[in-house]
């Protein structure tokens, strides 16, 4: 499931709808929360009757100030209301067709100082929601939790940072930290004058670290304010298995690469200690060394086989069209042999792969080597195990 929230600075002019719309329509979402919609009545409802297959539910603002908004996918998810306020509303999530539900809040942080108290406390997590311990709370919040989440203008501690941090110890919350950035919002200056903070997140009960499920925040760029969208993926927790480092032969094919190895050997000759430690130590460095240099001039051998092929096939199709001159002839003679070379390394890879180390070099059987690899990783799966019975 995705959730996304963003601080749209209204949505009451034809382009900021359009913009929203557009965004619906090219982001994989389940819910988008919103906050300073600035609209209310039939405007909301026309709005969202201009989006296929969503729904939402609206707190109308006051003025031309704050209103909050929760749009959904009617395909994936079912919204419920629970109860609202001026700077928050409260909704129990559904995923269709799962047993999978939970309460989400929705605020807007007042932007005096005197009021934020006054609603972290409003939005405290009631003891009588049933599903209290499953609680996100997300939105602008308006506040920052340190003076890290700032960049620029004056940075100092302050009485709603405290206050913030209050919020979320006594409500038993998780902070969200997005993978992929800091800041939230920007006031859109440059230079001296440039201010970014971190005033949008995602907050969790700490139930979400008791299971198996992940959660997983980014932020999305996107223009038409200057809040930027932040977005929340729940998912099921994978673990990978663990990749072991593995000599291939295919690096032989490369005529300095063992001098490289001579070179690298000796440069990982300085650590202290033990014979048995210094030895595993430049392993350890030996083999951080080859996978470098494996990533960065060896490279990808099947990548480099397309880009060699696309590269013949669009000189063939200059030749075809103007004939071919001494440049264009040195260049084909050098991609042949670029192509020779790639070719020969697929195979080796294939074979040390397939462990069919019988096959002789030179054959170039790598759909042979592909299917024997296929047939090894099938045979060596486990399917069942039979009792002593034969059940």
């Amino acid at each position: 499931m995705k959730i996304t929230s963003w601080n749209v600075r209204g949505l009451s002019a034809p382009d900021k709808k359009c913009l929203v719309k557009h965004f619906l329509s090219i982001h994989t979402l389940d819910v988008l929360l919103l906050q300073e919609t600035k609209l209310g009545g039939d405007k909301t409802r026309q709005f969202i009757n201009s989006c296929s297959k969503w729904d939402g539910l609206f707190q109308d603002a006051i003025g031309i100030a704050s209103g909050l908004g929760v749009v959904w996918n009617q395909v994936n998810v079912e919204v419920l209301p629970i109860a609202s306020h001026e700077n928050w509303m409260a909704c129990e999530i559904k995923g269709i067709g799962t047993n999978f539900h939970f309460p989400i809040f929705n605020v807007y942080g007042p932007t005096k100082t005197e009021e934020k108290l006054k609603v972290w406390r409003e939005i405290i997590v009631p003891a009588s929601l049933v599903e209290k311990d499953k609680a996100i709370i997300v939105g602008d919040f308006n506040a920052l939790l340190d003076v890290d989440e700032k960049e620029g203008g004056l940075r100092k501690c302050s009485k709603v940072m405290e206050d913030l941090r209050d919020f979320i110890e006594y409500n038993k919350l998780i902070d969200i930290i997005p993978k992929n950035g800091k800041f939230t919002w920007t006031n859109r200056r440059l230079n001296f004058f440039k201010i970014s903070e971190r005033l949008d997140r995602f907050f969790a009960r700490d139930w979400w670290l008791t299971g198996d499920l992940l959660l997983v925040t980014c932020i999305i760029p996107q223009c038409g304010s200057d809040h930027l969208p932040i977005s929340l993926s729940i998912g099921k927790e994978t673990h990978k298995k663990r990749s072991y480092f593995k000599f291939l032969s295919m690096w032989w094919c490369d005529p300095g690469f063992k001098e490289k190895l001579k070179v690298w050997w000796l440069e990982g000759d300085t650590f202290m200690g033990t014979p048995s430690f210094r030895f595993v130590k430049r392993l350890q460095s030996l083999k951080h060394k080859i996978k470098a240099w494996n990533k960065s001039s060896f490279k990808n051998i099947f990548s480099e086989k397309l880009r060699i092929k696309e590269e013949l096939e669009a000189l063939n199709q200059k030749v075809m069209l103007a004939g071919m001159n001494k440049e264009e002839f040195l260049l084909e003679n050098n991609l042949k042999e670029e192509y020779n070379e790639v070719l020969k390394r697929e195979e080796v890879f294939w074979r040390d792969k397939s462990r069919e180390l019988w096959i002789s070099e030179g054959n170039r059987n790598t759909k042979f080597f592909h299917a024997s690899s296929k047939a090894r990783r099938i045979h060596n799966k486990i399917n069942a195990i039979k009792d002593e019975n034969g059940h």
